[in-house]
């Protein structure tokens, strides 16, 4: 194929005369750092232009010793844009990471992105051989195997010993400019110690000047990485045969529940290989070691059950990992069209049982890699890890981020994106703004948190150099040792800005700037993200360039000042980047007030809350969210049109109106207003009939769980009272019971029941309230569903858990040997809504969330709170100086905290792990 290139003496020019850039330049973009990094070009310019190649140089101010090559052009799949990437040349040499990328659509050029670096006192003769400088950057990676070494890995994966690739390499300067230095391109892929990294060397002195980690971690908890790859041995079956012997099966996975998965048949088994996904998905079995020996995973009926895989070895972690990477691969090919990482049906490989008590998970640059965990973490497939991995492989063949600094912090955080995105795509009742929920063992339970990246494993910064922000500038030298300057660490800048730019949130950053953004969703959220990775970002690009890309990106898919544009431009601003957006069409000042909300209504109103719902107002620019008043006083800030309520006092009466905001502060006049009277409070009957255990000695109830209770209790009388513990519940749905024992020493065979005083008349004797019963065994749990019939009275409701030895247990009885708990419940009409979010536009500030025994209040002074139940019901209240509050009693579940100060009441959402 010849190659494309633009140079002075390759094109003709159809219009004669030199051609000036300002003629068509209409806006240089300066970022914070001062590099151009986005050039917009006048109205009109064909695309076709035979006098492009002047266009482009003169716009990027490139001499006749530059040339550009146009290695891509993509169509982009959700708008009508055409991208085309050319990389930087000059004298012949590639100036590597330098790549520009020509914006065009409907046949006009419309914009040229890229880092642009001087050339200047350039050398391009190298005065060492590629054979020393090899010997250089094998000293510096000093392993004592190479996978070049191993034939069979180097065949199948076509990869040998490097000769070196010449390049001009850009290395920042501690003034924060960059200059060009001749380097030698090596990429060193090395078994023991394992690492895989471009290593480049000084083509004159022989000196390493940087390393570009190739393989990229979950998490900075590396562990123990060294290993051997000697031995690579791959089962091989003909690809057609594959294909006819394609079946779909049903897998019992660790962490996702029984999903279809696709496999193959070889012979009398079937094994992990899906042949249907561009160029397959593959998952074998390490079987903890740490040669990445293809050996398969096999099943003889194709059903993966639980009994056979969740065993001693922890195989269903595989099941995690095959359907994880097929459904990553689906997610971009259904929504993007991208055919597997590289967008030209690369095979997935992933590798599972790598090594002993690895707690990690990583990208190689050509396959997908899987510890088991430890004390830390259980095995690494979970959805949200594989999606984060393979994220890496499209940065890899997109953006191509260099893995050290702010760019390698884009790289993670893009990665943790996708990993949400995917999750949410795939298994949306997860937490998908939690990264690592499923795996991670000791407290807080999960690795990161884009929507509080301040909590965690380990902390983040929630705001662009604020808060828990690593040192990334020209003086941190990176290495594995200080995470390549911070790359998982300040990622949670990124992560935070998707999370708001789905979600919305108002609040105050650490800079001080107030902020409130109406969240756009996952899925135009996700497309802005696509966009901007995959034609704007280029390797040295930092989070300067992620405030003009992310914007420009939102323009190019839902148009200037559209909605999803200013909620872009303000969740860039919410973490620490920019400024918020304040100007309507034509750039001139937005003065135009949203429309009044219409037909503000109350519906499901108890004895202690009530549902909002209005008609949604609209903008010239677009509503930013809806303020919510209780009388005079303003309750908090929603971007929804219906929110819930609570904290009312039975028998009292209560106004609420509402008014819209837009993003330029301008505020709608006030609803109508609607009158709401709490109702009576039902309580369930304070005496029921004894019942216990007489000695609970030997067995007891360990844990409870039904709906958001999930009580370990460790109390040894025959009868515990744990009605101050609730849940929320809906006439018509069901809901799952289940009961764990606890045995001293010997087990024993335990008789379970479970009673629910529907009617709520003090007794469990009507017909229907025995709601679970299980014969004795010794079974180490019981479980079952239970259906809240539609007849029962809503309120606070009693229910009643029993645990008897061999037999079961009547409502009523005092037996010799078990325990009896009781519990409340809150039945609810079917259809309640639950409780949203509703946060004010305030300096107070709640951490970390979720939480399991301390909550942080960043109030300074003195305020009072009040913690509700999601159903209403206070649980905790006081007058508090300091700036905490010990919330480990409760229940795990979702709460409300209203925080007031100065007169001021603030509402957050607390979820209590």
């Amino acid at each position: 194929m010849k190659k494309n290139v633009f140079s002075a003496g390759l094109i003709m020019l159809l219009i004669a005369g030199q051609v000036s850039a300002q003629e068509f330049v209409s806006k240089k973009n300066i970022t914070s750092n001062g590099r151009i990094d986005l050039i917009t070009f006048n109205a009109g310019l064909s695309a076709k232009s035979a006098n492009m190649n002047d266009i482009l140089k003169q716009s990027l101010d490139l001499d006749s010793r530059s040339t550009l090559e146009r290695i891509k052009t993509n169509l982009d799949p959700v708008s009508s844009f055409v991208d085309e990437k050319f990389q930087l040349y000059y004298d012949g040499i590639k100036v590597q990471y330098v790549v520009y990328t020509l914006h065009s659509q409907d046949g006009r050029m419309q914009s040229l992105s890229g880092d642009i670096f001087p050339i200047a006192d350039v050398t391009t003769q190298p005065s060492l051989k590629p054979e020393s400088a090899l010997s250089s950057a094998l000293k510096h990676t000093n392993a004592q195997k190479y996978m070049w070494d191993d034939a069979e890995y180097a065949k199948e994966n076509s990869y040998n010993k490097p000769k070196g690739e010449l390049v001009l390499l850009p290395i920042e300067q501690n003034d924060g400019s960059f200059k060009l230095l001749l380097a030698y391109k090596f990429d060193i892929y090395a078994a023991q110690p394992l690492s895989r990294e471009y290593v480049y060397v000084d083509a004159l002195d022989g000196k390493v000047l940087m390393t570009d980690a190739i393989i990229k971690h979950a998490n900075n908890f590396y562990g123990d990485i060294s290993g051997s790859h000697k031995e690579h041995s791959t089962a091989k079956i003909d690809v057609q045969e594959a294909k006819l012997a394609l079946v779909s099966g049903t897998a019992a996975t660790r962490y996702s529940g029984s999903q279809t998965i696709a496999t193959t048949l070889v012979g009398n088994n079937y094994t992990l290989r899906d042949t249907s996904r561009g160029g397959g998905v593959f998952t074998y079995n390490l079987k903890k070691g740490t040669s990445l020996k293809s050996t398969d995973f096999t099943d003889a009926n194709n059903n993966w059950t639980a009994a056979e895989f969740n065993n001693a070895a922890l195989d269903n972690a595989a099941l995690d990992a095959h359907w994880g990477v097929s459904v990553t691969y689906d997610y971009f090919k259904n929504t993007f069209n991208r055919n597997s990482y590289n967008n030209n049906g690369a095979a997935l490989k992933s590798y599972v049982h790598y090594s002993s008590n690895y707690e990690n998970a990583y990208w190689s640059g050509s396959e997908m890699v899987y510890g088991d965990g430890a004390s830390t973490f259980a095995p690494l497939t979970s959805l949200d890890v594989t999606a984060h991995e393979l994220g890496h492989g499209i940065c890899e063949y997109s953006a191509n981020l260099v893995y050290a600094r702010e760019s390698g912090a884009l790289n993670e955080g893009l990665s943790d994106i996708w990993a949400a995105v995917v999750e949410n795509a795939y298994a949306p009742t997860k937490d998908n703004f939690l990264i690592g929920e499923d795996i991670t063992k000791v407290s807080p339970y999960y690795l990161r948190s884009m929507s509080a990246p301040k909590t965690g494993l380990s902390a983040q910064p929630d705001t662009y150099l604020g808060t828990n922000w690593k040192a990334a500038s020209s003086s941190c030298s990176p290495s594995q040792n200080n995470d390549q300057c911070g790359v998982h660490s300040n990622s949670g800048v990124l992560n935070h800005f998707f999370y708001i730019l789905t979600q919305g949130k108002s609040g105050t950053n650490d800079k001080g700037n107030s902020y409130s953004v109406t969240g756009i969703g996952f899925a135009k959220s996700a497309k802005i993200i696509y966009r901007m990775e995959t034609s704007y970002l280029s390797s040295n690009s930092t989070y300067a360039n992620v405030l003009t890309y992310a914007i420009q990106s939102a323009k190019d898919l839902y148009g200037a000042d559209s909605t999803e544009a200013i909620a872009t431009q303000n969740a860039l601003y919410a973490v620490g980047l920019g400024s918020p957006y304040s100007s309507g069409p034509g750039n001139g000042t937005d003065t135009t007030a949203p429309s009044t909300p219409m037909n503000l209504t109350a519906s499901g109103t108890t004895a202690t809350a009530t549902t909002l719902s209005w008609t949604a107002s609209t903008d010239n620019v677009g509503v930013t969210g809806y303020d919510v008043y209780s009388g005079s006083t303003l309750l908090g800030n929603t971007a929804s049109t219906t929110v819930p309520i609570t904290g009312l006092t039975a028998n009292s009466t209560y106004t609420f109106s509402v008014k819209a905001k837009d993003a330029a502060g301008n505020a709608s006049a006030s609803s109508n207003v609607v009158s709401v009277t709490a109702g009576t409070s039902t309580t369930p009957p304070a005496s029921y009939c004894a019942s216990k255990g007489n000695s609970s000695a030997d067995e007891k109830i360990k844990k409870v769980a039904f709906g958001t209770i999930s009580n370990s209790s460790t109390g040894s009388a025959g009868y515990e009272n744990f009605t101050s513990l609730s849940t929320n519940v809906n006439k018509g749905s069901s809901y799952t019971i289940t009961i764990t024992p606890s045995w001293t020493s010997a087990s024993y065979n335990e008789g379970y029941a479970v009673f629910i005083d529907y009617n709520q008349d003090g007794d469990f004797s009507d017909s229907g309230e025995t709601v679970f019963t299980k014969a004795a065994s010794k079974s180490t749990t019981a479980s079952g569903t239970i259906v809240i019939p539609t007849n029962a009275l809503t309120g606070n409701t009693r229910m009643r858990v029993s645990m008897k030895y061999n037999g079961i247990p009547s409502a009523c009885e005092n037996f010799s040997y078990g325990q009896v708990e009781d519990y409340t419940i809150n039945i609810k009409a079917a259809g309640t809504a639950n409780l949203v979010d509703a946060n004010v536009n305030s300096a107070i500030g709640i951490y970390p969330n979720p939480v399991k025994d301390i909550l942080n209040v960043s109030a300074e002074g003195s305020y009072s709170y009040q913690m509700y139940s999601e159903s209403g019901q206070m649980v905790m209240s006081g007058e508090n100086n300091e700036k905490s509050i010990d919330v480990q009693k409760l229940t795990a579940g979702l709460y409300i905290i209203k925080i007031t100060k100065d007169g001021k009441t603030t509402s957050h959402k607390v979820i209590k792990k």
